[in-house]
């Protein structure tokens, strides 16, 4: 796999984490308010960059 591919695993691997985190899933470990915001961020961030990487 080429660099590039594996950049985008990784980043589409940390979104895929991050939306576990917020599903019903989760639900033992309740977020707060602010962690959910932090993560929500995070993700948009993620998709940025894997959004670049797939260009």
């Amino acid at each position: 796999m080429s660099d590039s591919n594996n950049a985008l695993k990784t980043e589409l691997e940390t979104i895929k984490h991050g939306l576990f985190l917020m599903s019903s899933v989760d639900r033992g470990r309740a977020l707060s308010t602010h962690e959910t915001d932090d993560l929500i961020e995070a993700l948009r961030k993620n998709v940025e960059t894997a959004l670049q990487l797939a260009k």
